[in-house]
């Protein structure tokens, strides 16, 4: 019993090893291994909180793949390659409608669009990192990803971060594995209990409150309040625009009016109420 329990407690120790290596945390000793693996945890707890809004959206993206007729063997494979729930839901009535492919990659490029303002928040941390690195990282990055992690370490020098170090990068692996495990499991449960959860139940509704408690938890300045504000009512305004082109445009309008606020009132105090009930000035990290 021993025996077993000791090769068991060493595969995993040869599992973990591995999976740091693979993206590419290596270490020099037993205590560097302990720091990279307590960055991971703290990366975890960190996006630990926005888990249940994962796991809703994937069930919520599974529901709706399996109902549309496709097959459970599919609807996984599809999750875990192209990791992407908005924009397998924005082609999925393409797909069942047999567009034509071109249109299908253009509206998928048109609602992930995004990724491309993610992609170009992080690069200033990873840019240091080899090209199959870099490639990892940045398909693992997402919505939440992104901003917990350029929230945590937001730098001084504004678009010129310095490069970041094992633990950043450690912690950034902690949030992404966590983020993306999540989805799977949603997407498991969602193509197990296809046949017997109405897509009526508004569970979208549920994932995109909860995403709305981390956003309004993590917007500390007036630079973020416009710009959210202003991406919400543009959301709003364009929504009827075919392929969720609406997603594009609040975004760019949103971002656009955030820089100009940060730019033109870099210093101003964001009000907000103390614990003993007063308004509190706040000075605001630029």
């Amino acid at each position: 019993m021993v025996e077993k329990r000791w090769y068991t407690d060493f595969m995993m120790v040869d599992v973990m090893n591995g999976l740091l290596s693979f993206f590419g945390l290596h270490f020099d000793d037993s205590e560097q291994r302990t720091e990279i693996l307590l960055a991971m945890r703290e990366g975890f707890d960190a996006l630990l909180p926005t888990t249940p809004a994962t796991f809703i959206w994937g069930l919520v993206t599974a529901v709706a793949m399996v109902s549309a007729g496709l097959s459970p063997a599919y609807t996984m494979l599809i999750n875990v390659v192209v990791y992407a729930g908005s924009a397998q839901l924005a082609v999925l009535s393409l797909l069942v409608a047999h567009a034509p492919l071109w249109v299908v990659w253009l509206t998928a490029a048109m609602v992930n669009v995004r990724f491309v303002i993610f992609s170009g928040a992080i690069k200033p941390y990873f840019r240091h990192l080899s090209l199959r690195e870099r490639l990892l990282f940045g398909f693992l990055n997402g919505d939440i990803n992104c901003m917990l992690f350029t929230h945590r370490y937001r730098s001084l020098d504004g678009a010129n971060p310095p490069p970041a170090n094992l633990e950043q990068r450690s912690f950034f692996v902690g949030m992404a594995l966590t983020n993306f495990v999540f989805w799977q499991i949603g997407i498991v449960f969602g193509i197990a209990l296809a046949s017997v959860v109405p897509t009526e139940w508004g569970l979208q509704l549920a994932a995109a409150l909860t995403l709305l408690i981390l956003i309004i938890k993590m917007v500390d300045n007036w630079a973020g309040v416009a710009g959210c504000v202003v991406a919400a009512l543009t959301a709003v305004y364009f929504h009827d625009l075919p392929n969720k082109l609406w997603v594009l445009v609040a975004i760019v309008v949103g971002v656009a009016v955030a820089l100009v606020v940060e730019r033109f009132l870099p210093n101003m105090p964001l009000r907000r109420v103390s614990a003993s009930g007063r308004l509190d000035d706040v000075e605001c990290e630029t």
